[in-house]
């Protein structure tokens, strides 16, 4: 099984389905790296770059695409914007609004609402790529 993930660099976004990209887990490290047949094998970024983010797909989509852990998704019947973020305390993926993302960012932790396959959600954009929506309207 091929488990979707995608890297952020602190510059571009690489994807799982990336030609010639492999990761490398070793425990809590990790490193993306190029390995281009008949080039020597370079890397990319890993997880000592502190501007580099590891996100793994969240098993769900929208529009036939992955959702990944960090995005910025429009959901529910009044299109309110939100944050994908995993919950390590109860084991999954929650729908967190902005202003509870800001309150409550780290600790592992989220005030959210679980996503599931029926929650209606549409990917506007992610935390790095796109960090003025994270901005709260007054």
């Amino acid at each position: 099984m091929i488990t979707a993930y995608r890297v952020w660099d602190g510059q571009r976004m690489y994807y799982w389905d990336d030609e010639e990209l492999r990761l490398f887990i070793d425990g809590g490290k990790w490193m993306l790296y190029s390995a281009r047949s008949g080039e020597m094998i370079f890397e990319i970024t890993n997880s000592k770059n502190k501007n580099a983010a590891l996100m793994w797909g969240t098993g769900f989509s929208c529009k036939e695409k992955e959702t990944f852990r960090e995005d910025i998704v429009k959901y529910g019947i009044k299109q309110q914007i939100g944050v994908i973020c995993y919950d390590r305390n109860q084991a999954k993926y929650k729908v967190v609004p902005l202003e509870m993302y800001h309150a409550n960012a780290g600790g592992g932790g989220w005030t959210g609402f679980t996503l599931s396959r029926s929650t209606p959600i549409e990917v506007i954009g992610n935390v790095y790529k796109n960090p003025e929506l994270l901005e709260v309207s007054e």
